[in-house]
């Protein structure tokens, strides 16, 4: 699956070397070219600019242009959701708004960001009944890898406590669990979440409260 990145998630991955979260996960990341110009050179350091202009130059990730939206017929679709979104974000950042505009354009099924504040993006999505693109943070791509069998519970807490610290984004890893399972299968805000979700499990025959259980053990066991 595509998805679409947002400034904060690629700082704070790149700052914790572990960029491979997002490779290993999705098959075309795509990033809007103000977020590479505007944001990222006014948030990031030169290091992380080196580093992820180097994926972009290998191709892992790739860089949209004004001009590359125009060539293929879909700038005035992509600012038609930059207006509607610029709504419903009015006083935030244009990253998150280009970022999202960007996802609906392109068919990107997910948004990756770490901007989960109250009436952002990811807390936005999320309650939109029938939305097309999913919002990811960084904790719940390595819940996924967790699910998939590709980290061990050990492995998981050690990288989110890693980017966590690195990016002194104050998660609680406990809260956040919580959170996962209730977005997806406690008490899901919408039908598309939820559906979502199962569609993951069966396309990778999971079986997710029998790994969540054992992750809650080995919590409560290791603090």
């Amino acid at each position: 699956m595509d998805a679409s990145l947002d400034t904060n998630v690629i700082i704070d991955l790149y700052k914790a070397n572990l960029q491979s979260i997002l490779f290993n996960r999705f098959e075309k990341l795509k990033v809007y070219e103000f977020i590479r110009e505007q944001e990222l050179k006014k948030h990031a350091d030169n290091e992380i600019l080196k580093l992820f202009d180097k994926d972009v130059d290998e191709g892992k990730i790739e860089l949209i242009t004004e001009d590359y939206l125009k060539k293929i017929g879909m700038h005035s679709s992509f600012m038609f959701y930059v207006n509607d979104q610029k709504i419903l974000y009015e006083g935030s950042d244009l990253g998150e708004v280009y970022a999202i505009a960007l996802a609906k354009t392109l068919g990107c099924i997910c948004l990756v960001t770490d901007d989960i504040k109250e009436r952002g993006p990811h807390y936005t999505l999320m309650r939109t009944i029938d939305s097309d693109v999913i919002p990811l943070a960084f904790y719940e791509i390595l819940l996924l890898d967790y699910l998939e069998g590709t980290l061990t519970e050990e492995e998981l807490l050690n990288l989110f406590n890693t980017i966590n610290d690195l990016s002194n984004l104050k998660m609680n890893f406990y809260s956040k669990l919580k959170n996962f399972i209730k977005r997806f299968w406690r008490d899901p805000y919408t039908e598309s979440e939820k559906e979502w979700m199962q569609n993951f499990c069966k396309a990778n025959n999971l079986k997710p409260m029998e790994k969540i259980n054992r992750l809650w053990a080995y919590i409560k066991k290791n603090g």
